[in-house]
């Protein structure tokens, strides 16, 4: 790193803190402008916040790793869930926000009636979402950015200095924690105004960086018999890389993980939760919160991910021997090898905005998880505006110590995801449910979580992937040429199956037989077209809406064909399948205009 590298990187961290020094004064005025921005966010804001969050400084190692040992099929590990992210833009971005709670938790405070079972869900998911989930992606994030540094930067991590009561650290984690103060401090002092709008800033950066790096390794790639030949020549290489999806002739392991992932996966994201959910509730209305939902799709699905998948499968014709955990490395090396002086700053600069987007995103969130949903409801009621943004402002210091625990005790990226995965694929089916049908209740949701968590775990050990290899083994998903077979799939789909099972038979069990005063509150406010509501209609005497859900199914299955045309119609041109990449982009701009009509005319964003 020269010195030029070095002053785009301090000019980087200044901007970012002089964003959150603007917003200081307005975020401290209430606890609303401090957690949900007043409420003020247009869409691009909004969705452009989203995805920078979920570009974090481990997705580009996550995707490079998966695409060079696996291939561009493992991507729909994730791309599977543009299913239920386009679900969310038509259906539930419009009522998150007419719901108008602070956080996805608080939900529950408004949907359940009012008992102990309730209060422990609410303070359980709290917890859970706020402490646990957004540690350990705290914590997977940092450790992305330890070996980003290790490997770009050429640092050691026998080297380093002595810090007063902790000993010497590795220089870089000395730069990770430097980052983190700076993230700190700006989400402390300006809520989510700060958090937001350097989003804003860091994803055009971050965005700009990965671009530059893939085209010039492209092009590099390309040189001589061209990228094609010299991909084919690579060390490890092997056809299978370059297909989109598996073959279907024989039902093996992996054309099962395709129908998993294409069936089951996606369902535990339709709602929206977390992060998603707060930019939708900081929205101006109803229309913006559609709008953002739609405009995080198309970045997310359709722009973001070839950088890091052409950087992952060059990457082996430069750094064929690297494996496993040391796989996540690669993208970094190619950062390292073809990044010239300025070019190299401007990237490490980009993934630090990576990191810091999502670090500010998780601690602003855990916070407002902690204050809203615990400390006021339940620890201290009534208080000043003034004294929960005091609150949320220093519970932010005991999130990143948490973090910064839990990064010790980590070792790889794709591990963690996969776990969490699995406990939210369980979960899928009772999230969606308790919008559209009265009788989901406090103590079913509990059963979904002990279930799916319970599940999550066992599911990981060593004694169940060995029983899930005979039971692969015995229905002929695994043969003789399977090589490392993975069990992921196969792990969702009994989650999905026995939580929903089990939460259903709760369901039935536990629920009143007829409906309550708040839930009929809660149908009144968020104005529900399902069947499932029904009998709460007639019991409580208020006319069902005669509104039909067929234009946004149709504008649903419509917008998911032209997502996943316009993604492949890409990914086929990059990699010279030019027959089937003309067929998808024909396709993706006849959907595109048909969208287009739909949309305008129903008013569905």
């Amino acid at each position: 790193m020269t010195f030029v590298d070095n002053a785009i990187i301090a000019l980087y961290l200044l901007i970012s803190i002089g964003i959150g020094f603007y917003f200081t004064k307005k975020a401290r005025s209430s606890k609303e402008n401090y957690m949900l921005a007043g409420r003020s966010l247009g869409w691009f804001i909004a969705g452009t916040s989203i995805v920078a969050t979920t570009f974090s400084s481990d997705t580009p190692l996550f995707v490079a790793r998966i695409s060079r040992e696996n291939g561009i099929f493992e991507n729909w590990w994730w791309w599977a869930g543009a299913i239920g992210s386009l679900a969310s833009v038509f259906f539930f971005a419009r009522l998150w926000r007419r719901l108008e709670v602070t956080t996805d938790v608080e939900f529950i405070n408004r949907r359940y009636d009012d008992t102990r079972s309730k209060d422990i869900l609410r303070v359980f998911r709290a917890v859970f979402s706020g402490v646990f989930v957004n540690s350990i992606i705290i914590a997977s994030v940092t450790l992305g950015m330890v070996k980003i540094t290790t490997t770009i930067l050429g640092l050691q991590n026998d080297s380093g200095v002595v810090v007063p009561f902790l000993g010497q650290l590795s220089w870089p984690v000395v730069i990770v924690a430097v980052l983190s103060i700076f993230t700190l401090l700006y989400t402390m002092m300006s809520g989510l105004y700060g958090v937001v709008y350097t989003d804003v800033f860091q994803f055009i950066l971050a965005m700009i960086g990965c671009v530059v790096l893939a085209v010039i390794v492209y092009i590099d790639a390309s040189k001589g018999p061209g990228l094609i030949a010299n991909l084919s020549a690579a060390p490890g290489f092997k056809p299978q890389l370059l297909s989109f999806f598996p073959h279907f002739k024989n039902f093996d392991l992996v054309s099962f993980t395709f129908f998993v992932y294409m069936g089951f996966l996606w369902w535990g994201g339709v709602p929206g939760e977390s992060y998603f959910v707060q930019r939708i509730l900081s929205t101006k209305n109803e229309g913006e919160a559609a709008k953002a939902f739609m405009w995080f799709n198309v970045a997310h699905y359709v722009i973001r991910p070839w950088p890091w998948v052409i950087v992952g499968l060059v990457s082996l014709i430069y750094f064929p021997g690297l494996v496993g955990p040391a796989a996540e490395t690669a993208f970094p090396a190619m950062v390292g090898k073809f990044l010239p002086i300025g070019l190299k700053g401007m990237m490490v600069s980009a993934l630090m905005a990576a990191y810091m987007s999502t670090v500010s995103t998780h601690l602003h969130l855990g916070v407002s998880y902690m204050i809203n949903d615990i400390y006021q409801p339940y620890l201290a009621p009534g208080r000043t505006q003034q004294h929960y943004v005091k609150a949320s402002q220093l519970t932010m210091l005991l999130g990143i110590a948490i973090a910064a625990y839990l990064c010790l005790q980590l070792t790889g990226i794709t591990e963690v995801y996969r776990f969490l995965g699995v406990y939210g694929a369980g979960l899928g089916t009772v999230m969606i449910m308790r919008w559209f049908w009265w009788r989901v209740n406090a103590k079913a949701e509990i059963a979904a979580l002990l279930a799916s968590g319970t599940l999550a775990v066992v599911q990981n050990t060593h004694w169940a992937e060995g029983l899930l290899a005979a039971l692969c083994t015995k229905l002929g998903l695994i043969t003789g040429q399977t090589i490392n077979p993975d069990f992921f799939a196969v792990r969702v789909m009994i989650s999905t199956l026995l939580v929903s099972g089990l939460w259903i038979t709760v369901a039935l069990l536990t629920n009143k037989k007829e409906p309550s005063e708040k839930i009929i509150e809660f149908y009144r406010k968020v104005r529900l077209v399902s069947p499932g509501w029904n009998y709460v209609a007639k019991k409580a005497g208020i006319r069902t809406e005669q509104a039909s859900i067929g234009q946004e199914l149709f504008a649903w299955g419509i917008s998911v064909v032209w997502l996943y045309s316009a993604l492949v119609a890409i990914g086929k041109l990059l990699f010279h399948q030019w027959a089937v990449g003309a067929a998808c982009s024909a396709i993706a701009l006849s959907t595109g205009i048909l969208l287009y009509k739909k949309i305008s005319k129903h008013g569905l964003l």
